[in-house]
C-alpha cells in the first residue's frame, strides 16, 4: 500500500458511519480514519489502488501537485494578504500561515491554516 496514492473500494464494507460502495474514494486522511485500520482493509482487500480511477478523481485542493517551492510562493501570496487586512504586527504573527521545509508538513500548515484563517484568504 502507497500511503501517498488515493484509495478505492473494492468491496463494499461500512467505515466511519458510512456505507462504502465499490469505486468510491476512500479519503481515509480527510475523516481522521486510523492508519492502522486502512492498513487492515487494504489487507484484508476491501481497499486497492487503481490508476484509472485516479485519473477520473477531482484532485481537492490541488497542494498535492505542489512542490516545496511553490506551496512557500502560496504561503508568500496568503501572508500578503493577511498583513493587508490586520492592524498589528502581533495581529499578524498570529494570523499568518506558517512556513516549513517539510513539505508534507507545509501542506498541512496550509490546510490548518484554511481552516482557521481562510475568511482572510478571500477578497
Amino acid at each position: 500500500m502507497q500511503f501517498d496514492r488515493p484509495l478505492f473500494v473494492k468491496e463494499e464494507f461500512n467505515s466511519a458511519g458510512r456505507d462504502w460502495k465499490k469505486n468510491d474514494e476512500y479519503k481515509w486522511k480527510e475523516l481522521s480514519i486510523d492508519e492502522n485500520k486502512v492498513l487492515q482493509l487494504y489487507a484484508l482487500n476491501f481497499l486497492h489502488h487503481n490508476s484509472e480511477l485516479e485519473t477520473t478523481i477531482n484532485t481537492g485542493d490541488g497542494l498535492e501537485a505542489l512542490n516545496i517551492e511553490s506551496l512557500h510562493g502560496l504561503v508568500d501570496t496568503i501572508n500578503k494578504k493577511v498583513e493587508s487586512k490586520t492592524t498589528s504586527k502581533t495581529d499578524f504573527a498570529r494570523k499568518k500561515c506558517k512556513k516549513s521545509k517539510v513539505v508534507d508538513k507545509q501542506r498541512g500548515l496550509i490546510r490548518s491554516w484554511r481552516r482557521n484563517f481562510g475568511n482572510l484568504e478571500s477578497d
